[in-house]
C-alpha cells in the first residue's frame, strides 16, 4: 500500500511550500535540512525547571531545524519527565541532536542562532543570541545581553513555555521576514493571564485527573507538559487518552513524543508510554469522541482537546466534563504560530459557538511554485499538501502550557477565561473572562525544594475541599 504524501511530509518544512519561498517541495525539504541552531545550557541549575526547559528546547528544536547542537554537561542524569533515568548526552542523542560539553568555536558554528537557557558566556557566540527565562507564570525571551537569568521561583510550566518560545524566536530569525524584529526583541508570555503583567499564585495544586482527546500535535504536547508536573503522588492521578489514529512519519515534525522513525503504533500507546514513565495511572480509549460519549457523574477530569475537525468540538458541552479546554492552531504561513483556546462550561455551549457552526469546506490555498511543480508529477499529492496545515512543535508546546495553566487555575482559583487568543508573531493577546462556574478536586504538587527527600519522593495528596 502506497502511503500518502501527507503521511510523510514534514509539517514545518511545509512552511516553505505554502509561503512560496521554495520552487519545489524537494527544495523546501533541502532548505530546512540546511538550517541549524545552538542550545547552550551551561551556567544553569538542572533542577525540575532546568531539566524541563532543556529537554523541551531540544525536542522542539530538532523538529524545526535540520541541525541542533546542544552545549551542556552531558553526564548529568535527568530525574524528571519522559527522559528520566537518561543522561543529558543520552537524551540529546535520542532526540537526534549533537552534544558537546564545551562551547568550542571549532565545533559550534558561529553563524547559527544561539538559545541560552542559563547565563551566556562572556565571549559572545552566534549571529543571534537570545536567552530564555522564567519567573512565576511568566515565560520570557530576550537578547542575551539584555535578559535576566532564570528564576528558581518560576514554575515548570513557565520553564517549558520559555524554552519553546526561545526556539520559536530562533526559528523566526532564519525566516528573514522583512521588518521582523524576532530574535532582537523581548517577548513575555504570561500563562496565568495572557496579555497582562498580572502574575498568578505559586502552583500548589493541579487537577486530580485529565482527559486528552486527540493525540497528534496538540495532544502529544499536552502529554509532554503533564509528564513534568511534580505531583506528590502521580500514581493517583488518572489520565485518559482518547484517539483512534496510528503514528505516521509526518507526526515526528509536530509530535513531541513521536520518534524520528516511528513504528505504526496507536497514538494512545505512544502517549501512554511517556505518561506511565512519569508514574501516572493511564486509561486508554481507542474510540472516537461521538454523540454517545459521556463522562460519568463521578468523573472529575479536566479535558484537553486537540482535534482538527469541528464535529467533536461541538460535542464538548454534552459530554459532561467538569472542565474542558479546546485549543486550535493556525494553519498557514501567516498564522501557524497563532492559537485560540475555548473553555467550557461557558455561557455559550460548544454546539452553539459561532466559529464552530460554519460547515463550509476548507478552501484550497493559492497555488505556489512548489505546489504547481508537484502537480505536474503528482496531482493528488499537490491537492493534499495544499490542504495540509503547516505546523511546528514549539507552537504546540506553548499552546499546551497555556491550556494546562488554565486547568491549574481552575482548581486553585476556580476561574479562568472562556477565550484566549494569542499570536506569537505579534505578541498580541486577547482573553474573555469565564462565564461558567467549575469546582474540581485537586491534587497536591510538590514544592520544588521538596522534590527529593532522603533520596526518594515525599508523597502526599489532598483534595482542595478537604485541605
Amino acid at each position: 500500500m502506497t502511503s500518502s504524501i501527507t503521511d510523510t511530509f514534514d509539517r514545518t518544512a511545509l512552511l516553505g511550500v505554502h509561503e512560496g519561498t521554495r520552487a519545489t517541495v524537494t527544495a523546501a525539504l533541502d532548505a530546512q535540512a540546511k538550517t541549524g541552531m545552538v542550545i547552550v545550557a551551561t551556567g544553569m541549575p538542572f533542577d525540575l525547571c532546568g531539566q524541563a526547559a532543556l529537554c523541551t528546547a531540544v525536542a522542539t528544536a530538532v523538529r524545526a531545524f535540520g541541525k541542533v547542537i546542544v552545549v551542556a554537561d552531558g553526564p548529568v542524569e535527568l530525574t524528571y519527565g519522559p527522559y528520566r533515568g537518561l543522561t543529558i548526552a543520552e537524551m540529546t542523542e535520542r532526540e537526534g541532536a549533537e552534544h558537546t560539553d564545551q562551547l568550542d568555536p571549532s565545533v559550534v558554528p558561529a553563524e547559527l542562532p544561539f538559545l541560552h537557557l542559563g547565563d551566556p558566556p562572556a565571549e559572545p557566540g552566534g549571529a543571534v543570541r537570545i536567552r530564555a527565562s522564567w519567573d512565576g507564570w511568566n515565560a520570557s525571551v530576550s537578547p542575551a545581553e539584555a535578559g535576566t537569568g532564570p528564576s528558581r521561583e518560576g514554575n515548570v510550566v513557565a520553564a517549558i513555555a520559555a524554552a519553546a518560545l526561545g526556539v520559536h524566536e530562533a526559528f523566526g530569525t532564519i525566516r528573514e521576514r522583512p521588518g521582523s524584529d524576532v530574535g532582537w526583541r523581548t517577548i513575555t508570555l504570561n500563562l496565568w493571564q495572557p496579555g497582562t503583567d498580572i502574575d498568578g499564585p505559586t502552583p500548589t495544586h493541579a487537577p486530580a485527573a485529565w482527559w486528552l482527546v486527540g493525540l497528534g500535535h496538540l495532544g502529544q504536547a499536552y502529554a509532554w507538559v503533564l509528564s513534568w508536573l511534580p505531583y506528590a503522588d502521580p500514581a493517583k492521578i488518572e489520565i485518559v487518552l482518547q484517539d483512534i489514529q496510528r503514528v505516521v512519519q509526518a507526526n515526528h515534525s509536530t509530535g513531541l513524543l513521536t520518534p524520528a522513525s516511528p513504528a505504526p503504533i496507536r497514538k494512545t500507546r505512544l502517549a501512554a508510554t511517556a505518561l506511565e514513565q512519569a508514574g501516572y495511572d493511564v486509561v486508554i480509549l481507542d474510540r472516537r469522541l461521538d454523540e454517545t460519549s459521556r463522562a460519568q457523574p463521578e468523573d472529575y477530569h479536566v479535558a484537553l482537546l486537540g482535534v482538527d475537525t469541528l464535529q467533536p468540538r461541538r460535542l464538548i458541552s454534552q459530554v459532561g466534563w467538569k472542565l474542558a479546554i479546546d485549543a486550535g492552531l493556525g494553519i498557514g504561513p501567516a498564522d501557524f504560530n497563532a492559537m485560540i483556546l475555548y473553555r467550557f462550561p461557558a455561557k455559550v455551549p460548544s454546539d452553539q459557538l459561532l466559529p464552530w457552526n460554519n460547515d463550509a469546506p476548507r478552501q484550497r490555498r493559492a497555488t505556489t511554485a512548489a505546489l504547481a511543480e508537484l502537480e505536474q508529477r503528482d496531482p493528488c499529492g499537490s491537492v493534499e499538501l495544499a490542504g495540509t496545515a503547516v505546523g511546528a512543535a514549539f507552537v504546540g508546546a506553548i499552546t499546551a502550557c497555556l491550556a494546562i495553566a488554565q486547568g491549574v487555575r481552575g482548581v486553585q482559583t476556580e476561574d479562568g477565561f472562556d477565550v484566549i487568543n494569542l499570536h506569537l508573531q505579534s505578541g498580541d493577546a486577547f482573553q474573555a473572562p469565564a462565564t461558567g462556574e467549575t469546582s474540581l478536586p485537586a491534587a497536591r504538587l510538590l514544592p520544588l525544594q521538596l522534590s527529593n527527600l532522603d533520596g526518594g519522593l515525599f508523597l502526599q495528596r489532598c483534595f482542595r475541599r478537604s485541605c
